[in-house]
């Protein structure tokens, strides 16, 4: 009887050992969010997937999934993590080969750029007396584009700009001048690709229009300004303003190009410029990229205006976004003039009020 006993707590030592050591072999764990970019409260799937691809259960799973500050549940039930801890804790039974997958739907209410970073798991031995912890690294990112800037004073003067313009445009000639032709690359409208240009040369070209006849806006936005106490919260508002322009821009069929001397996490391009064109692809690369922003800059207003006054044509519409009024900001206020001076429009400068992050 004795030696059955001790035969049996041998075994029993091997199992629990084996078990212990090989707990997690052949378990996956994989991340995945089913939207990339979103509005601010969009609501989106994030799930995680574990699949036990041995014959053997494990019988204690703790998963510990790192999530983004801000999180929250999209049936208002309130934030995903905690004010000290920015993880969801799970714990699950894996059985033989089994897979298991835990979806929920939540939502993000800032704009920004936001990080799952994968998950650590906990898993128990064959008896449940000892576990081991691994970690699983990812990098699934979800960017949030800003809210849109509707309030009634910039409403009345991007209308009143843009209405001015949009009777100039009726009264211009068609058809417009075409001095060349270059390759399409997705952004422009589909009526100004030329079909017999792109026959002869196999490939899609678009016409090149003389900017003295074409309608076109440019869109700057400038996000160096003096170390203001509320200074990340007026860059918010710029972002919000640039997005409603872009938008209102498109809703009018003007085609714009946008430059900025802002920074961005993460690549998307060359994003800092973004080329003439029109659609739904073009303002969606502008939207992903300010929601990307961060709150530095890559040159100062200065340098920024400057290369942009040299690269300027004449006869471009210019609507200007900065943090600061011109009024208070002498380089932005003489940059306006020069603008002016060059493309021979008005240039409409739009710019930031003070407040908190909360007010955006």
């Amino acid at each position: 009887m004795i030696l059955l006993i001790a035969a049996f707590a041998v075994i029993l030592y091997f199992v629990e050992k084996y078990s212990l050591k090989h707990v997690l072999d052949q378990v996956t764990f994989v991340t995945a969010v089913d939207k990339g970019v979103v509005e601010p409260e969009e609501t989106f799937s994030w799930s995680i997937t574990i699949r036990n691809g041995k014959r053997m259960m494990v019988p204690y799973l703790r998963l510990r999934e790192s999530i983004p500050e801000g999180l929250l549940f999209a049936d208002g039930s309130g934030p995903v993590g905690s004010a000290r801890f920015s993880w969801l804790v799970s714990t699950l039974y894996l059985g033989r080969r089994q897979k298991v997958c835990l979806s929920r739907d939540v939502m993000l209410p800032k704009r920004g750029r936001y990080f799952f970073h994968g998950a650590s798991v906990e898993a128990g031995d064959f008896l449940g007396i000892r576990s081991v912890i691994e970690t699983y690294p990812e990098l699934k990112d979800v960017v949030v584009k800003p809210r849109r800037w509707d309030s009634p004073e910039f409403q009345t003067l991007l209308g009143g700009y843009l209405g001015e313009h949009s009777v100039r445009k009726s009264l211009m000639e068609d058809p417009i001048d075409t001095i060349s032709f270059r390759d399409y690359t997705g952004r422009e409208p589909m009526r100004s690709i030329s079909w017999i240009q792109s026959a002869r040369h196999d490939r899609l070209l678009v016409k090149q229009f003389d900017h003295t006849a074409e309608f076109s806006c440019t869109v700057l936005l400038n996000v160096d300004c003096p170390n203001l106490r509320e200074r990340n919260a007026r860059l918010e508002q710029c972002f919000s303003i640039v997005r409603s322009v872009c938008e209102e821009l498109e809703k009018r069929k003007i085609s714009c190009d946008f430059r900025t001397n802002g920074s961005i996490a993460g690549a998307i391009g060359s994003w800092s410029h973004i080329g003439d064109g029109l659609g739904a692809a073009h303002l969606e690369t502008i939207l992903e990229g300010l929601g990307r922003m961060t709150y530095g800059y890559r040159e100062s207003a200065s340098t920024f205006f400057e290369q942009t006054i040299r690269g300027m044509q004449r006869g471009k519409s210019i609507i200007l976004v900065t943090p600061v009024a011109p009024e208070d900001d002498i380089t932005v206020r003489n940059a306006a003039a020069r603008l002016e001076k060059i493309s021979q429009r008005k240039v409409l400068v739009l710019y930031a009020v003070g407040g908190t992050e909360k007010d955006v």
